[in-house]
């Protein structure tokens, strides 16, 4: 289905609404990770370094996580569009009790296992010892990070996405004053470099999760969404109900999983060329994930639009709406990526003031910049497939993009070609084209064999991906 001028820009002004309260949500882990790699680098490189070797391992499963997750955002935006409110609140809960439940899985394996986890990844020898101190206390930020990740995509899925927002607007300078502090050694705290950073980010975290649940305590439409509904009959279906989310998130939880490791390869690689190109390489992908929050923005809009067209029964509009999200993150995105291309050098001091480090982190971001919008357009059609019940087809192209491409070029770029660390930038850029292509190209393929209208609210999707 085309939509007229008319149509086109109402669409755009819910798509843009929606988008822009969640990219503030999405930099909230974003921002926290820039902050703590500019106070870390402002104490050492070597400490820079530990702390990139630490969220090699760590940013994996909090992907993970967040991933698997996804059903609560696709299913909520579909019962608010089917106009079924009182699912939204079933949701929620199971939402919550599932992120508990990982959570602590994944709090429990890093405290344990921190320094076996660190050696087994590749880690430079002289980066064990910190980078295993770094795991064990981000270990902490796990079970409020993905309840914080489980109330926010409810907010997201019933489009009030600016309660979400204002949560992460407080958390981020709690956060940038307790990392400034516990790096630093001020205000009585120790100076614990890169491991002050990251208890400072789990510390924020429990009080971000607390925030986002009251957020959703008080949404307007609370009483109505049953999620204030306590009693044990409320609660009687909500461990069927995780089961229901763990299916539906699986496939993107390991592709998710999949597609970070190919960039952890990549940080495990940066290492390994030296503490310069860590630092450089750490300071790089900080900045492309400052843009890829933006990116998710769009995506999530996508996804909740394209999900009430599901609940709604009125499946033509999920390529519209899909293409009016993604062409906005181009234009959002090229603005971003022609800023990094012309005014890197600029932006790039707060990170560190280690010359070297400057100069490798300067020409790697020139070359990675354009390839940005690559990434923004990919993540759009993953959101907007995951709501129409192909999140499998999604995951396994993102695993083809990332984990095979992105790191098995990076593999051959450093290891077997040794063309030195803007071999990580190559790898980077050539999964982020292959992803784009091969999620447009499914989402293309899926729409146009979608039927115009379904006989009911997710009558059409196949079975196991309906809530």
């Amino acid at each position: 289905m085309r939509l007229n001028m008319r149509e086109l820009n109402g669409e755009a002004r819910r798509v843009l609404s929606l988008a822009w309260p969640v990219m503030l949500t999405s930099l909230n882990w974003t921002l926290l990770h820039l902050i703590d790699v500019a106070v870390v680098g402002q104490v050492s490189t070597h400490e820079l370094g530990a702390l990139a070797a630490g969220r090699a391992l760590t940013y994996v499963p909090i992907i993970v996580g967040i991933a698997a997750m996804s059903g609560v955002l696709v299913f909520t935006s579909r019962a608010d569009g089917a106009g079924d409110r009182r699912r939204i609140g079933g949701i929620f809960r199971q939402g919550v009790a599932l992120a508990l439940l990982m959570g602590l899985l994944c709090m429990g394996i890093l405290l344990f296992w921190a320094e076996t986890l660190v050696r087994g990844a590749g880690i430079a020898p002289d980066l064990v010892a910190r980078g295993t101190s770094v795991v064990r206390a981000m270990a902490f930020a796990f079970p409020p990070q993905f309840v914080l990740c489980a109330a926010a995509y409810t907010l997201e899925g019933v489009s009030q996405p600016r309660r979400a927002m204002a949560v992460n607007l407080v958390m981020l300078p709690v956060n940038a004053a307790l990392a400034w502090a516990w790096a630093g050694g001020h205000w009585g705290l120790p100076a614990a470099g890169a491991v002050g950073a990251a208890l400072a980010t789990s510390l924020t975290s429990i009080f971000g999760a607390l925030a986002m649940l009251g957020a959703v305590w008080t949404l307007p439409t609370a009483v109505e969404d049953g999620v204030r509904a306590l009693s044990r009959a409320a609660w009687r279906g909500t461990w069927r109900g995780i089961a229901g989310l763990l299916r539906f998130g699986l496939v993107p939880g390991i592709a998710s999983g999949l597609e970070l490791l190919g960039f952890s390869w990549l940080i495990v690689l940066s290492t390994q060329l030296g503490a310069v190109s860590a630092a450089a390489f750490q300071i790089v992908f900080s900045l492309h994930n400052f843009a890829f929050a933006l990116a998710i923005g769009f995506g999530s809009a996508a996804g909740v639009r394209v999900g009430n067209a599901v609940g709604a029964g009125e499946l033509h509009m999920a390529l519209p709406r899909s293409l009016v999200a993604a062409g906005l993150a181009v234009l959002g995105l090229g603005c971003v990526g022609l800023v990094y291309s012309t005014a890197g050098g600029n932006i790039l001091w707060p990170f560190t003031s280690d010359v070297e480090t400057l100069a490798l982190a300067a020409a790697m971001l020139a070359i990675w910049a354009p390839f940005i919008l690559f990434d923004g357009v990919q993540m759009v059609f993953v959101y907007a497939l995951r709501s129409l019940g192909r999140q499998i087809a999604a995951g396994v192209n993102g695993i083809i993009a990332f984990f095979l491409v992105t790191g098995g070029l990076g593999w051959l770029l450093i290891r077997h070609w040794e063309i030195g660390p803007m071999g990580l930038v190559y790898a980077s850029a050539a999964g982020m084209v292959v992803a784009a292509l091969l999620q447009g190209s499914w989402l293309l393929y899926v729409s146009l064999r979608l039927p115009r209208q379904s006989s009911g609210a997710f009558a059409s999707l196949p079975p196991g991906h309906r809530p």
